[in-house]
Protein backbone atom coordinates (compact mmCIF):
# COMPACT_ATOMS: atom_id res chain seq x y z
CA UNK A 1 0.00 0.00 0.00
CA UNK A 2 1.52 3.20 -0.79
CA UNK A 3 1.88 6.07 2.01
CA UNK A 4 -0.49 8.14 0.95
CA UNK A 5 -2.71 5.49 1.39
CA UNK A 6 -2.19 4.56 4.70
CA UNK A 7 -1.65 8.19 6.10
CA UNK A 8 -5.40 8.73 4.58
CA UNK A 9 -6.09 5.41 6.60
CA UNK A 10 -5.18 7.50 9.74
CA UNK A 11 -6.60 10.38 8.91
CA UNK A 12 -9.78 8.11 8.54
CA UNK A 13 -9.23 6.21 11.84
CA UNK A 14 -8.20 9.41 13.75
CA UNK A 15 -11.31 11.41 13.24
CA UNK A 16 -13.87 8.68 13.65
CA UNK A 17 -12.16 8.13 17.05
CA UNK A 18 -12.27 11.79 17.98
CA UNK A 19 -16.08 11.70 16.85
CA UNK A 20 -16.98 8.83 18.95
CA UNK A 21 -15.39 10.46 21.95
CA UNK A 22 -17.10 13.56 21.28
CA UNK A 23 -20.65 11.96 20.83
CA UNK A 24 -19.62 10.07 24.25
CA UNK A 25 -19.13 13.06 25.76
CA UNK A 26 -21.02 15.65 24.94
CA UNK A 27 -25.04 15.26 25.96
CA UNK A 28 -27.49 13.99 23.46
CA UNK A 29 -28.95 17.95 23.58
CA UNK A 30 -26.35 19.94 23.43
CA UNK A 31 -24.45 17.49 20.23
CA UNK A 32 -25.99 19.71 17.24
CA UNK A 33 -24.18 22.74 18.83
CA UNK A 34 -20.57 20.89 18.12
CA UNK A 35 -21.28 21.20 14.37
CA UNK A 36 -21.12 24.82 15.01
CA UNK A 37 -17.39 24.46 15.36
CA UNK A 38 -14.86 25.10 12.83
CA UNK A 39 -12.25 22.48 14.19
CA UNK A 40 -15.43 19.81 13.85
CA UNK A 41 -16.42 20.40 10.48
CA UNK A 42 -13.02 21.17 8.95
CA UNK A 43 -11.79 17.16 10.31
CA UNK A 44 -14.82 15.74 8.90
CA UNK A 45 -14.64 17.93 5.94
CA UNK A 46 -10.39 16.42 5.96
CA UNK A 47 -11.74 12.92 6.50
CA UNK A 48 -14.28 12.50 3.70
CA UNK A 49 -11.33 13.78 0.89
CA UNK A 50 -9.33 11.49 2.98
CA UNK A 51 -11.83 8.45 2.20
CA UNK A 52 -12.26 9.84 -1.41
CA UNK A 53 -8.72 9.88 -2.51
CA UNK A 54 -8.39 6.10 -0.87
CA UNK A 55 -10.96 4.61 -2.41
CA UNK A 56 -9.52 6.49 -5.53
CA UNK A 57 -5.97 5.07 -4.94
CA UNK A 58 -7.05 1.84 -4.11
CA UNK A 59 -8.71 1.52 -7.40
CA UNK A 60 -5.22 2.57 -8.78
CA UNK A 61 -5.68 6.18 -9.85
CA UNK A 62 -5.25 9.38 -8.10
CA UNK A 63 -7.52 11.42 -10.58
CA UNK A 64 -6.70 15.16 -9.99
CA UNK A 65 -10.41 16.23 -8.96
CA UNK A 66 -9.70 13.57 -5.32
CA UNK A 67 -6.84 15.89 -5.01
CA UNK A 68 -7.86 18.84 -5.69
CA UNK A 69 -10.45 17.58 -3.26
CA UNK A 70 -8.03 16.45 -0.55
CA UNK A 71 -5.99 20.10 -0.89
CA UNK A 72 -9.02 21.95 -0.24
CA UNK A 73 -9.55 19.89 3.40
CA UNK A 74 -6.09 19.70 4.30
CA UNK A 75 -6.30 23.53 3.90
CA UNK A 76 -9.67 23.10 5.91
CA UNK A 77 -7.82 21.67 8.76
CA UNK A 78 -4.55 23.66 8.72
CA UNK A 79 -6.55 26.66 9.59
CA UNK A 80 -7.64 25.10 12.46
CA UNK A 81 -4.00 23.89 13.37
CA UNK A 82 -2.86 27.65 12.90
CA UNK A 83 -5.61 29.49 14.33
CA UNK A 84 -5.49 26.99 17.52
CA UNK A 85 -1.57 27.73 17.60
CA UNK A 86 -1.26 31.39 16.61
CA UNK A 87 -4.61 33.26 18.25
CA UNK A 88 -6.44 30.42 20.22
CA UNK A 89 -3.92 29.04 22.85
CA UNK A 90 -2.01 32.96 23.08
CA UNK A 91 -5.28 34.25 24.14
CA UNK A 92 -6.16 31.80 26.33
CA UNK A 93 -2.96 31.20 27.71
CA UNK A 94 -4.54 27.13 28.37
CA UNK A 95 -4.42 24.17 27.24
CA UNK A 96 -7.12 23.43 28.51
CA UNK A 97 -9.77 22.47 25.80
CA UNK A 98 -7.74 22.78 23.49
CA UNK A 99 -5.24 20.62 23.48
CA UNK A 100 -6.06 18.60 26.75
CA UNK A 101 -8.13 15.47 26.00
CA UNK A 102 -8.30 13.08 22.78
CA UNK A 103 -10.48 14.59 20.80
CA UNK A 104 -8.93 18.14 20.62
CA UNK A 105 -5.60 16.62 20.22
CA UNK A 106 -6.32 14.46 17.51
CA UNK A 107 -8.54 17.56 15.42
CA UNK A 108 -6.33 20.21 16.66
CA UNK A 109 -2.99 18.68 16.15
CA UNK A 110 -3.01 15.11 14.74
CA UNK A 111 -5.27 15.12 11.69
CA UNK A 112 -4.17 18.88 10.57
CA UNK A 113 -0.11 17.36 10.64
CA UNK A 114 -1.42 13.81 8.52
CA UNK A 115 -2.94 15.62 6.07
CA UNK A 116 0.36 18.29 5.59
CA UNK A 117 2.58 15.21 5.40
CA UNK A 118 0.41 13.22 3.17
CA UNK A 119 -0.60 16.04 0.95
CA UNK A 120 2.51 17.71 0.45
CA UNK A 121 4.78 14.63 0.47
CA UNK A 122 2.73 11.62 -1.72
CA UNK A 123 0.00 13.82 -3.08
CA UNK A 124 0.75 17.30 -4.96
CA UNK A 125 1.55 16.68 -8.12
CA UNK A 126 1.34 19.80 -10.14
CA UNK A 127 -2.03 21.17 -9.36
CA UNK A 128 -1.96 24.60 -11.39
CA UNK A 129 -2.66 27.78 -9.35
CA UNK A 130 -6.13 27.86 -10.38
CA UNK A 131 -6.92 25.62 -6.95
CA UNK A 132 -6.20 28.19 -4.81
CA UNK A 133 -9.72 29.68 -4.84
CA UNK A 134 -10.94 26.15 -3.91
CA UNK A 135 -8.79 25.95 -0.75
CA UNK A 136 -9.98 29.06 0.55
CA UNK A 137 -13.34 27.85 -0.12
CA UNK A 138 -14.91 26.35 3.01
CA UNK A 139 -13.21 28.87 5.44
CA UNK A 140 -14.51 31.89 3.57
CA UNK A 141 -18.15 29.59 3.41
CA UNK A 142 -17.71 28.94 7.32
CA UNK A 143 -16.83 32.92 7.92
CA UNK A 144 -19.81 33.80 6.80
CA UNK A 145 -21.74 31.38 8.76
CA UNK A 146 -20.16 32.23 11.54
CA UNK A 147 -20.64 36.24 10.71
CA UNK A 148 -24.12 35.57 10.30
CA UNK A 149 -25.10 33.50 13.00
CA UNK A 150 -22.91 35.65 16.07
CA UNK A 151 -22.61 39.01 14.96
CA UNK A 152 -25.62 39.83 12.80
CA UNK A 153 -28.43 37.17 13.80
CA UNK A 154 -27.19 37.09 17.33
CA UNK A 155 -28.65 33.37 17.84
CA UNK A 156 -24.88 31.85 18.54
CA UNK A 157 -22.21 32.62 21.56
CA UNK A 158 -18.93 33.27 19.97
CA UNK A 159 -17.37 30.67 20.26
CA UNK A 160 -13.92 32.05 18.62
CA UNK A 161 -13.67 35.37 20.52
CA UNK A 162 -13.34 37.06 16.51
CA UNK A 163 -16.12 39.40 17.85
CA UNK A 164 -14.69 40.80 20.93
CA UNK A 165 -14.67 44.77 21.25
CA UNK A 166 -17.00 44.75 17.84
CA UNK A 167 -13.56 43.47 16.18
CA UNK A 168 -15.49 41.26 13.45
CA UNK A 169 -13.78 43.13 10.61
CA UNK A 170 -10.38 42.49 11.73
CA UNK A 171 -10.98 38.65 12.50
CA UNK A 172 -12.41 38.07 9.35
CA UNK A 173 -10.16 39.88 7.35
CA UNK A 174 -7.03 37.93 9.16
CA UNK A 175 -9.10 34.59 8.77
CA UNK A 176 -9.32 35.05 5.28
CA UNK A 177 -5.49 36.06 4.63
CA UNK A 178 -4.74 33.61 6.74
CA UNK A 179 -6.41 31.31 4.58
CA UNK A 180 -5.53 32.33 1.35
CA UNK A 181 -1.70 32.25 2.56
CA UNK A 182 -1.52 28.66 3.79
CA UNK A 183 -3.69 27.79 0.22
CA UNK A 184 -0.70 29.26 -1.15
CA UNK A 185 1.87 27.71 0.93
CA UNK A 186 0.22 24.24 0.50
CA UNK A 187 0.21 24.59 -3.49
CA UNK A 188 3.58 26.22 -3.84
CA UNK A 189 5.74 24.17 -1.34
Amino acid sequence: MVPSAVINEAILFFTLLAMRALVRRTPREKLPESFRYFTVLSNLFCALTALILLVCELCGAMPAWAVALKYMGTVTVTVTLCTVFLFLLPVSRSLEGLLSTGPERIMHVVTPLLAILSFLCFEQKGLSAWIIPLGILPVLLYGWLYLDRVVFAKAWPDIYGFNKGGKWKLSFSLMVAGAILIAVLLWWI
